[in-house]
C-alpha cells in the first residue's frame, strides 16, 4: 500500500511539473500562404536545429508570412517546434 500511494505521489508530482508554451508571432506582412515548414528540436539531440530559416528550408518557403513557436516540457524532458508559412 506504501508503495501505491508512493507512486500515485510521484505521479503527481511529475504532472504538476509538466509545462506548455505557445506563442504565435506575426514575423513580415507576407501573405500567411499554403505551404508550411517545420523544424523540432528533441531531448538529447546532437546538432538539433529549430531556427526559422530551418523551418522555411524544410518547407520550401522563400517569403515567412507567418512563426508559431511552440515548447513543450514534461519535468526535464521536452521539445521545441518551430512552424513557418508563407509563398
Amino acid at each position: 500500500m506504501k508503495k501505491i500511494k508512493l507512486a500515485v505521489a510521484a505521479i503527481a508530482v511529475s504532472g504538476l511539473l509538466a509545462s506548455c508554451q505557445y506563442q504565435v508571432l506575426q514575423v513580415t506582412n507576407n501573405p500567411i500562404g499554403t505551404k508550411s515548414g517545420k523544424a523540432t528540436l528533441k531531448p538529447f539531440q546532437k546538432d538539433g536545429d529549430f531556427t526559422y530559416k530551418k523551418a522555411a528550408e524544410n518547407g520550401k518557403i522563400s517569403k515567412i508570412g507567418s512563426a508559431t513557436f511552440t515548447m513543450k516540457s514534461f519535468v526535464i524532458w521536452g521539445t521545441i517546434t518551430t512552424e513557418v508559412t508563407g509563398e
